[in-house]
């Protein structure tokens, strides 16, 4: 009789094991659905809004893991890879380039702010016609965000394009009118507020201004608003109507995110929240 019992207690107790396994197993899934992989950028602003972020998605039962990297090629390389769910660096122009470039997938999940942009100056001039013959330019090398300089010029009447050129993809070789013989020194945007010294006049986002010193609120000319790109979350095109994106656009848009864009400038509203 001990060994029918035997026999019989065996295949209950693997049997109970697997039960109690497979719902340790359906558990360990569940809080990992419960999980956010969020790439951000380094910066200052990104850095604190993050934090914030990750406070606020918690409250909505979900944890925000992120991690914090210095390179626009990397980030959104991540989240195409499927390495994490989200990023946060860009704007949608540098997003549809990266997506033409790399055969990438991303899209915008939701606008965050607007970084104001325009041309800024070191020295002392107060308009764009007070800037010499010859000026020195510099303007961001990669072709999401050169041609932004040329629209601020083209509208103060300092530039033409040939006919046809879509602003957008234009480049220095579309330039057909340029009365001031104008020069341009492109550089990589992390490079733009170093260069700005040794320059006339430079391509800046309201936040570079404000991190080298110079007052956002006193620019040459500022960016036609048409141009003006807002910052976003990007997510892979599959995820763009996931829970996981609703969450973070609810955690995102709360009173203590916006406050903390403004406290990271010592309370000056230099980004424009998009909510």
């Amino acid at each position: 009789m001990k060994k029918i019992r035997v026999f019989i207690l065996l295949p209950l107790l693997v049997m109970q094991g697997a039960v109690l396994f497979g719902a340790g197993g359906k558990e360990a899934k569940a809080g990992a659905d419960k999980i956010i992989k969020f790439a951000s950028c380094n910066l200052k602003a990104y850095e604190d809004s993050t934090k914030v972020l990750a406070e606020e998605v918690a409250k909505l039962g979900y944890t925000l893991e992120y991690t914090f990297l210095a390179d626009n090629t990397q980030l959104n390389e991540a989240v195409e890879r499927g390495e994490y769910f989200a990023n946060y660096h860009q704007h949608t122009p540098y997003m549809n380039e990266f997506n033409r470039e790399h055969k990438a997938h991303l899209a915008a999940a939701f606008k965050v702010f607007t970084d104001r942009s325009g041309l800024y100056t070191a020295k002392n001039y107060k308009t764009l016609d007070d800037l010499p013959d010859g000026a020195r330019i510099v303007i961001p090398a990669d072709a999401g965000n050169n041609f932004r300089a040329f629209t601020i010029l083209i509208e103060a009447g300092l530039l033409r394009l040939k006919d046809g050129v879509n602003e957008e993809g234009a480049s220095q070789a579309d330039i057909i009118y340029n009365p001031k013989n104008l020069k341009f020194i492109e550089v990589d945007y992390t490079m733009l507020s170093r260069t700005l010294e040794d320059a006339d006049a430079g391509f800046l986002y309201a936040t570079v201004a404000f991190d080298s010193g110079i007052d956002p609120a006193k620019i040459l000319a500022a960016e036609p608003e048409r141009f003006q790109a807002a910052d976003i979350i990007a997510v892979r095109q599959e995820n763009l109507n996931s829970e996981k994106t609703a969450v973070l656009k609810k955690a995102f848009y709360t009173d203590a995110v916006k406050k903390s864009l403004r406290d990271s400038f010592g309370g000056i509203e230099v980004l424009i929240p998009e909510w």
